[in-house]
């Protein structure tokens, strides 16, 4: 039996969609500022919350991909050509493959490195994995190249959303917005790059 694709998304997929996505500017945010500033205790700061920002997107995401999973998107604006429905679901993959990757290697570099991890100061959530820098480095070595694969991503997703809502006027942006929905018969899509929750 094949599930029929919903006409809007629900209230949790927008809420953990803007959720995740206020977190990740903050990460790529504190991720600059963190590797400018000098020695200190502000640069100290801006390392613990950026590890624990980055333990809370990954834990954000497990409801996200079960939510998807079980209820699915909806679907493309029916006008799209078939590399760009390509392009948006391959994309989509890749947001979410990407939102789940790069905070599981941050955590696991710096628990190599530099435990004790806690989250917020006060809850450890130290992975049990040794091998102190040596083994640290290339974990983070690729957290880092993919963290800038992943802020790629999201300008591509942040770019195809502007373009289905300013130049296509389709409805891929406004039925992600909070208290909003698509009545039946309005044109929906996904945009290119990711266009989902």
């Amino acid at each position: 039996m094949t599930m029929r694709a919903p006409s809007d998304y629900s209230g949790a997929q927008k809420a953990l969609h803007w959720t995740i996505a206020a977190l990740v500017l903050a990460m790529v945010a504190m991720g600059l500022a963190m590797t400018a500033a000098g020695p200190g205790q502000l640069k100290n700061n801006l390392y613990e919350t950026h590890k624990s920002i980055g333990v809370v997107v990954l834990i954000l995401m497990v409801p996200r991909i079960v939510l998807r999973l079980r209820r699915g998107a909806p679907p493309p604006v029916p006008e799209l050509a078939p590399w760009q429905r390509a392009a948006a679901k391959a994309s989509h993959a890749a947001l979410y493959g990407l939102l789940v990757a790069v905070p599981v290697l941050g955590w696991a570099g710096v628990s190599a490195c530099c435990p004790p991890v806690n989250l917020f100061w006060t809850v450890p959530v130290t992975l049990p994995i040794g091998g102190g820098f040596e083994t640290a480095k290339p974990i983070l070595a690729v957290h880092d190249t993919l963290a800038l694969s992943l802020a790629g991503v999201v300008a591509i997703h942040v770019a195809a959303a502007l373009h289905h809502h300013l130049a296509r006027r389709d409805e891929t942006l406004r039925r992600m917005l909070p208290g909003s929905s698509v009545r039946q018969g309005e044109k929906v899509g996904v945009a290119h790059g990711a266009g989902g929750a």
